[in-house]
């Protein structure tokens, strides 16, 4: 089934102007573009849930588990470069189905207190003890989003695994609660969700100007919206984070955006990133 999109409802080229000028200025004085505000890290593939919007009902991906050495590295070249941002402990997947997610957080807080660690999980599999145990353990935000097909019925509703922890936790801004439908429309994930839309619609989008995005096996792709793997800028296993971020492969695809064009996987895409973010 092809999906269709509200074009009303995107951003189209005229906004963004206030991003691509500042990106251009900031290119134009140092030569490359400004540092990553966000990580993703992938750390596993799956999810446990079936949502009919998700580019997982649409796409068959095998099952792909990051080695331990690979999110060490990671890390480890994190901390080497003082970074202080997000670090997200997903991608189009449900952390908690890693059962290293303890380990995974010990590891990191144990290596910088400055790295800032979420995860955005559907709540399946949280319990009351074990957001207190994933706090206390050093994560410092959790995205619960519940997702429910009687919302028209039940519109402030919550699932019953996700009411408690509502209860125990909606006035702490450590935990962002959402109340999601399953009949939802989501961008198209580069191409992997089949849509209508105009190409000519989209033009800039700062998703690749934000976000270090890195798959389960180290590869660094274009964006969180790479959902198959189309894209590699390295490895961190054999390259430096820095190095891949202003990767000149990755900089033709900004330069472009930034003159709100669209090229490669970019142009299978109907996605964006309002303005006014840096």
């Amino acid at each position: 089934m092809i999906q269709q999109i509200n074009n009303q409802s995107v951003r189209f080229k005229e906004k963004g102007a206030s991003d691509i000028d500042y990106l251009k200025s900031f290119y134009n004085t140092h030569k490359h573009f400004p540092l990553f505000q966000q990580v993703l890290i992938e750390t596993r593939t799956d999810c446990n849930n079936h949502c009919p919007f998700c580019p997982h009902a649409f796409n068959d991906k095998p099952l792909g588990i990051m080695k331990w050495s690979c999110y060490t590295t990671i890390i480890d070249q994190l901390c080497e470069m003082n970074y202080n941002g997000r670090v997200a402990l997903m991608l189009s997947n449900e952390p908690l189905l890693d059962d290293r997610l303890y380990s995974m957080i010990e590891y990191a807080k144990s290596k910088s207190q400055r790295l800032f660690l979420d995860i955005t999980t559907n709540g399946r599999l949280l319990t009351v003890e074990l957001v207190d145990k994933l706090f206390s353990i050093g994560l410092d935000n959790i995205n619960i989003n519940d997702y429910r097909g009687d919302r028209d019925k039940n519109p402030d509703g919550w699932s019953s695994y996700v009411e408690p922890i509502y209860r125990a936790y909606d006035n702490n801004p450590k935990i962002s609660f959402k109340r999601r439908r399953l009949d939802e429309i989501l961008p198209n994930y580069a191409g992997n969700i089949p849509q209508t839309f105009n190409a000519e619609d989209f033009g800039f989008c700062n998703y690749p100007f934000r976000k270090l995005t890195i798959a389960y096996n180290g590869n660094i792709l274009l964006c969180c919206d790479d959902f198959l793997y189309d894209t590699c800028f390295g490895n961190v296993m054999n390259d430096k984070l820095l190095d891949c971020w202003n990767n000149s492969e990755l900089n033709v695809i900004r330069l472009s955006l930034l003159d709100n064009k669209r090229i490669g996987l970019c142009e299978k895409c109907n996605d964006f990133q309002e303005y006014n973010v840096f």
